[in-house]
């Protein structure tokens, strides 16, 4: 009987740290499929065996069955010709010694000499009667004792393959078992990597927002101060008071050299971020000197804010705050005088 086992490669699948491309994802998803697929044909597999298990086990029972049946016959017939045997033996015996013999004693056969040829012819008849039995007996015994051999035979291949099934199907069964682990780890793996993409993706789309949200309140702001320079330049009708205490100031009005930083720094762009990312805003504060100079200008609230996130009016109070108390020093470029 010939079997084959399918023994499935199994492979350790590592997801790298840090992020996950959409790549990763796709081949965990394909390795997860193909697990699935290969642990579906192992349960076959274990099934197959499991079945011809079974049918050899049964086909034991048959021949265990048949060879009780062949040695109850062999006993039986062995009892019956020892029972024939005894019998034709004391028949024999029993004629020989009182042929023509009567309840009254009158003598046997073996007194008379006349009757000695028929003596002799019956004891040829009876021997021979007897030796035909035997005969036959011992042809029946050597029958029997080769179909039990034959069965005993039989039996032991059976057991063989019975074992052999089992050892295949142990085998399948640490397959499966396997393939069933690695399905587990793939799939944990790739939920890892989906949910890293997911947060890496979240992350993008709330930078992405809050950068769109910062450039519209840098535009909003630009267009508030551009509105406002507009009205300052109209002259004021005559007996017209001043502002009220409480009227917002306009975007401060920056110094000469102030407004030459600003260009020679980001050429005016409020959300510059230099390479290296050190250096930020329309004037390239680091985050030491804005914090800084949030505390010159009394604004707390602007501390640890990165300076490319805040409006332009912001960026230009801290700048001429930081003007007025260090000068021209902090910035030492091309618009510094003398």
């Amino acid at each position: 009987m010939g079997l084959s086992l399918v023994t499935a490669i199994t492979a350790t699948v590592v997801v790298p740290r840090g992020p996950v491309a959409a790549d990763q994802v796709s081949d965990l998803q394909a390795k997860a499929t193909q697990v699935a697929k290969d642990l579906v044909l192992q349960q076959l597999q274990v099934d197959t065996y499991q079945q011809q298990y079974g049918a050899d086990v049964t086909k034991v029972q048959q021949d265990e069955a048949a060879i009780g049946s062949t040695e109850s016959q062999i006993q039986s017939d062995t009892n019956r010709v020892s029972r024939d045997h005894k019998r034709l033996q004391s028949e024999a015996v029993w004629a020989y010694i009182h042929l023509g013999g009567d309840a009254s004693g009158t003598p046997t056969i073996f007194e008379n000499q006349t009757l000695a040829p028929t003596r002799t012819e019956y004891e040829d008849v009876a021997s021979g009667d007897i030796a035909l039995t035997i005969d036959s007996i011992h042809i029946d015994e050597n029958r029997l004792r080769a179909e039990r051999a034959t069965l005993a035979q039989q039996k032991a291949e059976d057991q063989a393959t019975t074992d052999q099934e089992a050892s295949l199907t142990n085998s399948a069964r640490q397959t499966a078992a396997s393939l069933a682990a690695q399905q587990s780890e793939v799939t944990g793996q790739l939920a890892v990597a989906v949910a890293q993409q997911q947060a890496a993706q979240a992350a993008a789309a709330q930078a992405a927002i809050r950068t769109a949200q910062a450039k519209a309140a840098a535009a909003s702001i630009a267009t508030t101060s551009r509105a406002s320079s507009t009205t300052s330049t109209v002259p004021q009708a005559s007996g017209s008071t001043a502002d009220p205490p409480n009227t917002p100031a306009a975007d401060p009005q920056l110094p000469p050299f102030l407004q030459c930083v600003l260009q020679a720094e980001s050429g005016g762009d409020y959300q510059a971020v230099s390479p290296d990312g050190q250096y930020m805003g329309g004037f390239q504060f680091s985050q030491a000197t804005w914090n800084e100079a949030a505390q010159l200008a009394g604004m707390p609230q602007l501390i640890n804010v990165p300076p490319n996130e805040a409006t332009p009016a912001q960026q230009d109070d801290l700048a001429i705050a930081l003007y007025n108390a260090d000068g021209e020093q902090p910035w030492n470029d091309s618009c510094a005088s003398g």
